[in-house]
């Protein structure tokens, strides 16, 4: 029970990784393919996550998934971010002493209402036949993946 408790506490202090959305939390990243070459990619974040870190891990994922089409660059087409807010259950706290000596009987009752809020970043991306120097809304895919990586020490995928 002690592991269980230690495991949770540490796990509740960490941002949201770089990984594909799970229906538990429903944080992480989810694409959906417009057309060919053209995909929608979505990254929610937990409380921890800045919006800043959830649109570089939309962006990531983009280019990974550019990357896996053979495109060397591509475009946004749109992009946007949103926080979404979340209200926190009540937590009742009683306080109820009692003295018998001199009768005397202090009673209260706490609600705390707590917000937290959780940022999503949405990209629409497209395959571009043009370098990224041409216009600015172009990324050349292995350069924006190299970069994001560095910057969050993510290995591996």
């Amino acid at each position: 029970m002690k592991k269980i408790l230690i495991l949770s506490v540490l796990l509740t202090g960490c941002s949201t990784t770089y990984q594909p959305h799970s229906l538990i939390g429903q944080n992480g990243f989810a694409e959906t393919e417009l057309s060919q070459n053209h995909y929608k990619v979505t990254f929610k974040g937990n409380e921890k996550t800045s919006q800043k870190q959830a649109n570089d891990f939309a962006m990531l994922r983009a280019s990974e998934l550019m990357i896996a089409k053979g495109c060397l660059n591509f475009k946004v087409l749109n992009s946007s971010n949103e926080m979404i807010s979340s209200v926190v259950f009540p937590q009742t706290n009683a306080i109820n002493p009692f003295s018998s000596a001199i009768e005397n009987r202090i009673h209260g009752n706490t609600n705390t209402f707590g917000q937290y809020h959780e940022p999503k970043s949405t990209v629409e991306v497209s395959c571009s036949a043009a370098s990224g120097k041409q216009q600015s809304e172009i990324y050349v895919s292995a350069a924006i993946n190299q970069e994001i990586k560095k910057k969050y020490d993510i290995v591996g995928q």
